[in-house]
């Protein structure tokens, strides 16, 4: 729309050719050094509507009288300048025709917004207040001036008519619908509902409690009066209405907005809830066609969905505000927020005082098509109601299966890696399923591993928990992804078709592993691990699964509120944890120690079971590393301890291994690579009691001193 369309009111500068002989001259926009307004001899107004300009600059008021009797009057007051003196004077009469139309402010900041036309000030209001994805405006002066009013800031505009329900108020509508003749691009009149009072109105279907999707569904039904067809000419000096134009009108709507990594966003108004998608999300552009389809009652083609896309990415990049974008878990200010992704896109509300469910949250989650839904949580029950549906070895196993959830269900990381260990036939696929479901349904829980880091990354974008089945080991790649998945990292590619436009993704969610050998042999990833062990189950024991999931679903919206129960209690106790020593998931063990008292556990249960299942899965890492190993067996001959340089070490160490260790792939064949493995066998080595250190002076010595029996390994 052209900045025409907002352009001042004829004032003194250019007053019409019936004022010239006239004393007063109106004065638009009334300028800051303008004296104050004076009262009325009626009194106090009950209430002043404020008419503004298209930037905001005061044009005059209206004011409404009540009367004793009950009767009302309306009085404009606007500013005039005397033509001969220049004094400025308030005048309580309204401006000469063409007179300023009621919210041209809203009009101009919302410029592809669909308008409403409704007759007087407080029903405009409470019409906007009903229709918050509209532009509301009137006319002053009542039904019989709608033809003195400047209507032609509604250029190219689709338009609305409310009318009020009595004679008046039809008379009015057809007056102002004469007056957009080629001039919107569209108008149409609703007619009053069936047995309404007379002169029923907007503000009347705000006192009736009207909701937004009621009165959306009123004007739905409003008629055309002047709505050309594509096929039609268009009017002289007229420019013909696209099927962009028209679908864009009606998207006037949307909260359009964007992420940090400026990836638009729309927010949508449905079915009594909000939802939130990518714009470029195959169920936006479903909404999209279907919006078409309603509107226009036509099929959208493929480049005017494209178009309009575009021209809506463009708006919630530049115009639109900056927000987060949450998947299944989310937070704000204070409060925690779980996505239960049902149809009508409830949340969870958790914060120190307890939990409850919410039709609205305030914070944006976006869903991906493989999400499912949580059930509605249930309290009254301990997390022990958990313990009879897995087949864990230990109580130990079982709370660190617990600690694991409780920390998927916080909205930041560090996040542990949860490893799944058990012989054939123990359940660990069904183990995996049921924990990552209590949290994250999806509509395939869990995946084989990802063939190289990009459907890592992809995965991670998409999943609250990463969930992979049945791995017989870890590479090297995959472990170095999973532990910066797990503690949050960045990830970087090209984008696709392009060739030097560079991808960036940051990603932290908490990750399962199950298999049958050892899956943390590298030092990194141990440190991070969570190592549970299934027990074999008796055949006395074994029950079909469809059994065992229909008790799990009855039991999971229990174990959804103690979970959350214990949450509640980790907000409540966060700020007064402090723990001995601090490992490299410390936070993560903050946060379970606080929720402990939610769990039913003591004071210092969980941090035991925590330090036990460590010093396990760096036992197993420690006997995994050929190297580290090695160093330890060759030191047992060297108490008082060993300097020298990486060659020497190698062939040391190379004399003392095996053939078939020396000929394994984790043997390094140079010195260069046995300094490199060192470096990442240090932390098992400290572990040990072990001090490496490598000075890098020209012979690049290495030392290394054995453990004292005085000093307790860390």
């Amino acid at each position: 729309m052209s900045d025409e369309a907002f352009a001042p009111l004829r004032g003194a500068s250019a007053p019409e050719p019936a004022e010239k002989t006239r004393k007063l001259i109106p004065v638009l926009p009334v300028p800051a050094d303008a004296p104050r307004p004076p009262a009325h001899s009626l009194g106090v107004a009950a209430q002043t509507w404020r008419y503004l300009n298209a930037s905001g600059a005061l044009l005059g008021f209206v004011h409404r009288f009540d009367g004793a009797a009950g009767d009302k009057q309306f009085r404009p007051q606007t500013l005039w300048r005397n033509r001969h003196s220049g004094d400025l004077e308030w005048r309580f009469e309204s401006w000469p025709a063409p007179r300023p139309l009621y919210s041209l402010d809203h009009l101009a900041a919302r410029s592809s917004a669909p308008v409403v036309i409704v007759e007087g000030e407080k029903a405009c209001d409470a019409a906007r207040r009903l229709l918050p994805g509209h532009v509301l405006v009137t006319s002053p002066n009542g039904s019989k001036s709608a033809k003195k009013a400047d209507w032609t800031p509604l250029k190219g505009r689709h338009v609305t008519i409310w009318p009020d329900a009595d004679a008046a108020g039809l008379a009015y509508a057809q007056a102002v619908a004469d007056s957009l003749s080629g001039l919107a691009a569209s108008a149409r009149i609703a007619s009053p509902p069936a047995n309404c009072a007379v002169g029923w109105d907007a503000a009347d279907a705000e006192a009736e409690g009207w909701t937004e999707r009621q009165t959306a569904a009123f004007l739905d039904g409003a008629a055309a009066v002047n709505n050309p067809t594509p096929d039609e000419a268009p009017a002289a000096g007229r420019k013909r209405e696209t099927r962009s134009d028209a679908l864009m009108a009606a998207c006037g709507a949307l909260d359009l907005w964007h992420d940090a990594a400026l990836a638009p966003y729309a927010s949508i108004e449905i079915k009594n809830h909000v939802e939130h998608w990518p714009l470029k999300s195959p169920a936006f552009k479903r909404w999209l066609a279907n919006l078409s389809r309603l509107t226009t009652g036509q099929v959208i083609s493929g480049s005017v969905l494209d178009d309009v896309i575009r021209n809506l990415e463009a708006i919630a990049i530049n115009d639109g505000p900056r927000r987060q974008a949450w998947l299944r878990v989310g937070r704000l200010d204070e409060c925690i927020y779980i996505d239960l992704c049902d149809e009508a896109w409830r949340a969870v509300e958790v914060t120190a005082q307890g939990w409850r469910v919410l039709d609205r949250p305030p914070v944006k989650f976006i869903r991906t098509p493989a999400m499912r839904a949580l059930p509605e949580p249930e309290p009254g029950e301990c997390i022990d109601i958990l313990r009879g549906l897995v087949n864990v070895k230990s109580d130990d196993d079982f709370k660190l299966a617990v600690a694991f959830l409780v920390a998927t269900l916080r909205d930041r990381g560090p996040y542990p890696v949860l490893v799944v260990n058990g012989e054939q036939g123990t359940g660990k696929s069904v183990f995996s399923r049921m924990i990552c479901s209590l949290v994250d349904p999806n509509a395939a829980p869990i995946r084989a591993a990802p063939k190289d880091e990009r459907d890592l990354i992809v995965g991670a974008m998409n999943r609250r928990v990463l969930a992979f089945d049945n791995l017989s080991a870890v590479p090297n790649w995959l472990s170095d992804g999973l532990c910066r998945v797990s503690t949050g990292g960045g990830f970087s590619t090209r984008q696709l078709h392009t060739d030097s436009d560079e991808l960036i993704c940051e990603v932290q969610c908490p990750v399962i592993l199950n298999g049958i050998p050892s899956l943390t042999d590298r030092a990194d990833l141990a440190d991070r691990a969570l190592n549970v062990h299934l027990r074999v189950i008796p055949e006395a024991e074994r029950q079909p699964e469809d059994q065992l999931w229909a008790a799990y679903e009855k039991q999971q919206p229990l174990i959804l509120g103690a979970l959350l129960d214990a949450v509640s209690a980790a907000m409540r106790n966060i700020a007064t944890v402090k723990l001995d020593r601090l490992p490299r998931m410390a936070d993560f063990m903050r946060w379970v120690s606080a929720a402990s008292p939610g769990l039913g556990w003591e004071n210092g249960e969980f941090v035991k079971a925590y330090y036990r299942n460590r010093a396990e899965v760096a036992e197993g890492a420690f006997e995994a590393d050929a190297v580290a190993v090695s160093i330890r067996d060759f030191m047992s001959n060297n108490p008082e301890g060993w300097t020298g340089t990486p060659t020497e070490l190698l062939g040391l160490l190379s004399a003392r291994a095996s053939d078939s260790v020396r000929k394994s792939r984790a043997w390094p064949a140079t010195a260069q690579g046995l300094g490199n493995r060192i470096v990442r066998a240090a932390p098992l080595l400290r572990a040990k009691g072990f001090i490496v250190e490598r000075k890098h002076s020209e012979n690049r010595l290495i030392t290394i001193v054995a453990p004292r029996d005085d000093i307790v390994p860390i």
